[in-house]
């Protein structure tokens, strides 16, 4: 995996995305990213890999990271979703948001928050979504920053202390909507917006519609 930050630093080719998938499959963090932000990701199922970004990050344990998906299907086996709600997911995702609600499977420490819920998204960005089928449909992942600071929307924006931590990184240049995502959280009866993000307010009530849609049927 190299020792210098230059080797772990791979441009965008088919050939690199197999090189930094391999790496997530065998427990390794990468850089990589995706319609909004650069990303630091791992595989869900290793927990130690979970661990190690916390401590890169200087993340609170308490703060979940997000879990992304290569497909709205997939939501359903890993959050409280039913199968009549793929066709309301799939009018929302791929995209800019991020979805909390309950989980229905156990996940590393990490990967589930206090409460029990899961933080899910699938990115709307074709980079992103080949690494997630190739390294096994879901990453564990949050933005590759320090804790407090601004999100990459650049590859040349990544702190190259986190480039020296990370074991693979993939620079595509300029994430597409170069903004964080909105973030909803909805439980039982309860829908609130958390952030906006890069998201219009056009985007923000279709949506809002949607998951209000989703929790009355």
């Amino acid at each position: 995996m190299g020792e210098k930050t230059d080797s772990k630093s791979l441009p965008y080719t088919p050939a690199n995305l197999l090189q930094v998938a391999k790496v997530i499959k065998e427990g390794g963090i990468a850089v990589f990213p995706t319609d909004t932000v650069y990303d630091i990701g791992c595989s869900v199922k290793k927990p130690d890999a979970l661990k190690r970004i916390f401590k890169i990050k200087d993340r609170p344990l308490n703060q979940s990271l997000s879990i992304l998906i290569s497909r709205p299907e997939v939501a359903l086996e890993i959050a409280d979703f039913k199968d009549k709600d793929l066709d309301i997911l799939k009018k929302i995702w791929p995209g800019p948001w991020t979805l909390i609600t309950r989980a229905k499977v156990h996940l590393a420490q990490g990967g589930v928050g206090p409460d029990g819920t899961v933080a899910l998204r699938c990115p709307d960005h074709g980079i992103a979504l080949e690494l997630l089928r190739t390294a096994g449909d879901t990453l564990a992942v949050s933005s590759a920053n320090f804790s407090g600071g601004k999100s990459p929307v650049r590859f040349d924006e990544v702190d190259p202390e986190i480039l020296e931590k990370v074991d693979a990184a993939l620079d595509a240049g300029v994430c597409p909507l170069g903004g964080e995502t909105a973030i909803a959280k909805f439980d039982k009866k309860r829908l609130s917006i958390i952030r906006t993000g890069c998201v219009s307010k056009e985007e923000i009530a279709r949506v809002e519609a949607l998951l209000t849609q989703l929790l009355q049927e």
